[in-house]
């Protein structure tokens, strides 16, 4: 594995131990509403602002381990 994937997967590995703290945990008010923008069962996984930025740092922790490396 070279050095980007590693640090996407510890990045996913932080991001899901924050989205997880901010789902069981209560806390801050999420910065979207996102009863009102999307489907209940999505809404549901982002309840405040910490399980958003767990999940944003899930989906950058993805990016980085499956961007196509240089040649």
């Amino acid at each position: 594995m070279n050095k980007r994937a590693i640090s996407g997967l510890v990045l996913s590995l932080v991001g899901m131990v924050v989205w997880a703290y901010g789902y069981f945990a209560g806390g801050t008010a999420s910065l979207i509403d996102w009863h009102a923008h999307t489907p209940w069962w999505i809404a549901d996984f982002m309840t405040n602002l910490e399980s958003e930025i767990g999940m944003a740092l899930m989906c950058a922790g993805t990016i980085l381990m499956y961007w196509p490396s240089r040649r």
